[in-house]
């Protein structure tokens, strides 16, 4: 809750909150009030109404250095049960009895805020996002420090005109579902970059359509013949590949012709090519013909090899 002062106001005497049933008071000091926008500047002062132990609320008052203008914001005890993990591991495991033993029922990271539900010995009974279970108490925060630290959240939030937010940490299941989705990304990401290397060897290979043809060549300007094209255009991509088309056979690892991507090698009889897509092959052919586009499917193919 907010409370806005109106300008040439005096907040003549004090601050206070009453506890229901508790019969405290908090006070704070006279503060001379202008207005303007509602004050969230990042510079502002920020202080905590003095509380004893038994009070349940307090509020935090922001002077900003900018305009003199003040926010009174009552908090009425929102973090009292808001505690966070303090472990310098990767995580801990949140148990589902008060035992080492006991099946975990999520994993907790540091910085994760849990809510309290209570203590059981050693042990406290936290909740945090969807885990619900128990962790050691030596594994939290000192109350103290949690609560500054969530009270400096708070005031983070103030000042940039946001809602405080947590990190909680994640079930079993989540942590299941999530590495399955990152497993799945990376294996996405991996194809896409093969594929990409694939036609990047495609484009360069079509760069030497109408080159000669020279048997036992392997120049791409000067002439190559089919294997010696093939072996020629992959070690422009760093890959050694055999000499001889019928070498070329076990290079890579076999795919079916309906599998075929561009940039995989297409083996024949005495004959080698790059697929291109679209049934075509880029290839050397012949004398006459030179380095072009044939279609793959001009004679019987005996096996089709990718190398990425």
């Amino acid at each position: 809750m907010h409370s806005y002062f109106k300008k040439g106001l005096i907040l003549a005497a004090f601050v206070g909150i009453f506890v229901a049933g508790s019969g405290i008071h908090a006070k704070a000091a006279e503060l001379p009030v202008q207005t303007g926008n509602p004050a969230v500047n990042a510079d502002g002062l920020l202080r905590q109404v003095q509380k004893t132990e038994d009070q349940a609320s307090s509020i935090i008052i922001e002077e900003t250095e900018k305009n003199g203008e003040f926010v009174v914001r009552e908090q009425n005890g929102k973090y009292e049960d808001t505690g966070f993990v303090n472990i310098s591991s990767d995580y801990i495991y949140v148990r589902s009895a008060t035992s080492d033993d006991s099946d975990w029922t999520g994993k907790l990271y540091p910085g994760n805020a849990v809510t309290l539900k209570g203590p059981v010995g050693e042990w406290t009974a936290v909740q945090s996002g969807n885990i619900t279970g128990f962790i050691r108490s030596e594994y939290l925060m000192d109350a103290g420090q949690a609560q500054q630290k969530v009270r400096q959240m708070e005031a983070e939030a103030l000042k940039n005109g946001t809602e405080v937010t947590f990190s909680y940490g994640e079930t079993k299941e989540e942590e299941a579902a999530r590495l399955q989705a990152e497993a799945e990304q990376r294996a996405r990401e991996e194809a896409e970059r093969k594929q990409a290397q694939r036609q990047a060897v495609v484009d360069y290979a079509c760069q030497f359509i109408g080159n000669p043809y020279v048997w036992g060549g392997t120049s791409l300007t000067n002439g190559a013949d089919c294997s010696g094209f093939v072996q020629s255009v992959y070690a422009h991509f760093g890959v050694s590949l055999p000499r001889t088309s019928s070498a070329q056979r076990s290079a890579g690892y076999e795919v079916s012709y309906s599998e075929a991507q561009p940039g995989d090698i297409i083996c024949y009889n005495g004959h080698v090519g790059i697929y291109v897509g679209d049934g075509q092959i880029v290839n050397a052919q012949d004398p006459a013909h030179g380095i072009g586009i044939s279609s793959a499917t001009y004679t019987s193919i005996l096996t089709v090899r990718r190398i990425f």
